[in-house]
C-alpha cells in the first residue's frame, strides 16, 4: 500500500490529549501498522477464502499462489461491496500483503480518494491513474519491459496530447504541455512515459474544459485505448513471470465511496461498464452501498461479494464473546486501557457501535468531548452522552414513513425474518441509519439510534 504520512503519525494514546489522534477514524491502517486488527471469520458469511479463490489465489505451504496458465484468459474483476466504515480499505491492505510476491500478483493500489479530483471524477480518469501507478511500481521494482510496447503508448499517448491541444486551443484554453518539466521528469526507461501520464492526470483535476477535453478524445478512440492498455499489461505479466516478480497485475482500486456525490459513482460504475468489461486486468473495485442494488446488473460481468459489519450481538440476543475480545484489543491498541474507567465502558462503547470499526472511534470520541477538562480516564457515563448524543443526531430527520419502516423492521428482526431490499431500506442504510450482517439479510436499526427519544417513541412506542 502507499506510504500515507498521516498513518505513521499515529500511536496508542497513554495520555487524556492524545486520544483524539489515536482514535482518527478517517485514517484506515494497514497489516503492518500497531492498530492493525484482523477481524477474520467475524463478518458472518463473508470468508476471506471466497475472495482468494474468485482471484484464483491457492494457499500452499502457507502463501498464496497464483496459476497463470489455466487463467491466461480469464482475468477477474471483483466489486467488494460494503457500508461506510466497515473496514473495507484495510481489508484490502491485507490482500495486497497476503498476494503481492513472486508466486501470485503484482499488486497496484490505486487510492481514488488521495490521488484524484473527487468532485469531478470519470472512469476515464480512473483508468490513466491505474496506468501510472502500474508504471510507478514497475520503476521501482526495476522491472525491464520491452522498449517496443512502451514506445508504442508514448507515442499513442503525445499523439492524444496533441489532438487534446488542438481542441483547446480552438476553445481558447490553455494547452496541456507534455515535456521536460522537472515536477513531472522521472529517469529511467519509464520515466518519459510516467511524465506523460502524470500530465494527463493532472490535466484532468486542472479546469472543466481541459478535463472534459482530455476524456473526450480518449473515450472517442476507447477502443484503440483498451487495446494498447491490455497489450501493455500482458507484456508486463510475461516480463513478471520472466523476472520473478510475480504471475500477473492485480488493480485494486479504492475510494470510490469517497466521490462527491451518488451520481458521480453511478455513472463511474454503471454507465462506463461496457469500456470496464473491455480492459482485461486483474481488478477489485470497492463498491459504494447505494450501488449494491445493481448486483444483478454488475455479476453480468464481475462477481460481486458483500463485506458486512462484524457481528456483535445475534438474533437470540446471544453476545458474539469472539467479536467482544477483537473489538477490545482493537480499542486497547489505540488508548491505554488504564484510560477508561474500566473494561465494562469500553465494552458498552463496543456494544453500541454495532460492529462498525468507525462508529466504535468515533463513540470513543465524542465521549471524551463530554468530559470535564482535567479528566484523567473516559468514564461510562461520558460513553452514554457520547451515545445519546450520536443517537439524536441520527434520528433528527427521519420521517414518519421512516420510522414506520424502522418499526416493521424490527418486527421482522424479531419474529426471525429475513429482511428483504427496497428502495427505502436502501435510503437507511446509506444513511447508516440500518446496520446490514451476514448475508444481507439480517439488518437491524443503528444502536445509537436505538438510544434516541425519538425512535423509543415512535417505534417502541413508549412515552
Amino acid at each position: 500500500m502507499v506510504f500515507d504520512p498521516a498513518l505513521s503519525m499515529m500511536r496508542k494514546a497513554t495520555r487524556m490529549e492524545e486520544i483524539d489522534a489515536a482514535v482518527n477514524k478517517f485514517e484506515p491502517v494497514t497489516p503492518d501498522h500497531e492498530f492493525y486488527v484482523n477481524f477474520e471469520n467475524l463478518r458472518g458469511n463473508f470468508q476471506e477464502r471466497r475472495v482468494m479463490r474468485i482471484l484464483n489465489a491457492i494457499p500452499k505451504n502457507g502463501k498464496y499462489h497464483f496459476d497463470y496458465q489455466p487463467n491466461r484468459y480469464n482475468k477477474t474483476l471483483l466489486f467488494l461491496a460494503g457500508m461506510r466504515g466497515s473496514g473495507k480499505t484495510s481489508e484490502l491492505a491485507k490482500y495486497c500483503q497476503l498476494l503481492d510476491s513472486p508466486d501470485c500478483f503484482f499488486v497496484v493500489t490505486c487510492n481514488v480518494d488521495t490521488d484524484l479530483d473527487l468532485n469531478n471524477m470519470q472512469y476515464m480518469d480512473i483508468l490513466i491513474f491505474q496506468l501510472e501507478k502500474l508504471l510507478e511500481k514497475a520503476q521501482d521494482r526495476g522491472l525491464e519491459l520491452d522498449q517496443s510496447i512502451i514506445d508504442s503508448l508514448e507515442i499513442w499517448f503525445q499523439e492524444r496530447v496533441k489532438e487534446i491541444n488542438r481542441s483547446l486551443k480552438t476553445e481558447g484554453s490553455a494547452e496541456l504541455e507534455i515535456g521536460n518539466d522537472d515536477s513531472f521528469s522521472v529517469a529511467g526507461l519509464l520515466g518519459k512515459l510516467i511524465g506523460v501520464t502524470g500530465k494527463l492526470k493532472a490535466g484532468l483535476s486542472g479546469s472543466y474544459e481541459r478535463a472534459e477535453a482530455i476524456r473526450t478524445n480518449i473515450k472517442n478512440r476507447f477502443p484503440d485505448f483498451a487495446v494498447k492498455f491490455n497489450t501493455f499489461i500482458e507484456q508486463t505479466n510475461q516480463q513478471l513471470r520472466k523476472e520473478g516478480k510475480g504471475q500477473e497485475v492485480l488493480f485494486i482500486v479504492d475510494g470510490l465511496e469517497k466521490t462527491m456525490t451518488a451520481e458521480t459513482r453511478r455513472k463511474i460504475i454503471l454507465d462506463e461498464s461496457n469500456r470496464i468489461k473491455e480492459i482485461k486486468a486483474n481488478t477489485i473495485f470497492t463498491l459504494p452501498i447505494e450501488l449494491m442494488k445493481e448486483r444483478v446488473s454488475l455479476e453480468n460481468f464481475s462477481e460481486v461479494v458483500p463485506f458486512p459489519f462484524v457481528k456483535i450481538v445475534e438474533r437470540d440476543g446471544t453476545v458474539v464473546q469472539k467479536a467482544i475480545e477483537r473489538f477490545e484489543e482493537f480499542v486497547c491498541k489505540r488508548v491505554a486501557k488504564s484510560l477508561f474507567d474500566s473494561v465494562d465502558t469500553i465494552h458498552l462503547a463496543i456494544h453500541f457501535s454495532g460492529g462498525s470499526p468507525r462508529q466504535l472511534l468515533r463513540i470513543i470520541e465524542q465521549a471524551t468531548w463530554e468530559l470535564d477538562d482535567d479528566a484523567q480516564q473516559i468514564t461510562k457515563e461520558a460513553i452514554e452522552r457520547a451515545i445519546d448524543q450520536m443517537g439524536t443526531s441520527t434520528a433528527r430527520y427521519l420521517v414518519p414513513a421512516e420510522f414506520e419502516l424502522l418499526k416493521t423492521i424490527k418486527a421482522d428482526f424479531e419474529a426471525g425474518q429475513s429482511i428483504g431490499f427496497s428502495g427505502d431500506i436502501q435510503k437507511l442504510l446509506e444513511e447508516g441509519v440500518l446496520f446490514e450482517y451476514n448475508d444481507g439479510t439480517d439488518k437491524r436499526a443503528n444502536p445509537v439510534l436505538e438510544r434516541s427519544k425519538l425512535y423509543q417513541y415512535r417505534v417502541l412506542g413508549q412515552v
